[in-house]
């Protein structure tokens, strides 16, 4: 005898793809707030000039803050990796004016934020980008 297929099991089979992206690898990066300290080469970075951070939530979605622009897009990360997916940030618009600290440090994301390897401690997140030539280092900003 054939049984019909429950309600309850069309309606899970019908959400497993929402589920199953909701689950998305975001290792311990997920719900926090990171704060910029310093960027540029690796070799000789310099102190932030302006206030900027970026936000990562459990859902794979990032947001941030250039110091002139808003930056947007979703990720995963996994063993020391963060993975842009589709390779695809967005960023707000405003011109920052290359020459102030606010477009230095726009100028900056924009050429090289994107898939990179990071590493990670209690207080601190350090972005190793461009193949290791450039970084982002950050501090992780306490929830009020």
């Amino acid at each position: 005898m054939h049984q019909k297929p429950s309600m309850s099991r069309f309606i899970f089979l019908l959400l497993l793809p929402t589920i199953l992206t909701a689950c998305r690898a975001t290792a311990d990066l997920g719900e926090t707030t990171w704060a910029l300290v310093a960027y540029g080469p690796a070799d000789a970075p310099i102190a932030a000039e302006a206030p900027a951070w970026i936000h990562f939530d459990d859902n794979g979605r990032m947001g941030g803050y250039t110091g002139c622009n808003g930056i947007f897009g979703h990720y995963s990360a996994a063993d020391g990796r963060i993975d842009i997916r589709d390779d695809e940030l967005a960023y707000n618009t405003q011109d920052c004016g290359p020459a102030s600290a606010e477009g230095r440090q726009d100028a900056f994301f924009r050429a090289y934020l994107g898939d990179t390897d990071y590493t990670q401690t209690a207080d601190r997140l350090v972005l190793a980008l461009d193949d290791g030539r450039q970084v982002a280092e950050f501090r992780l900003e306490e929830e009020e």
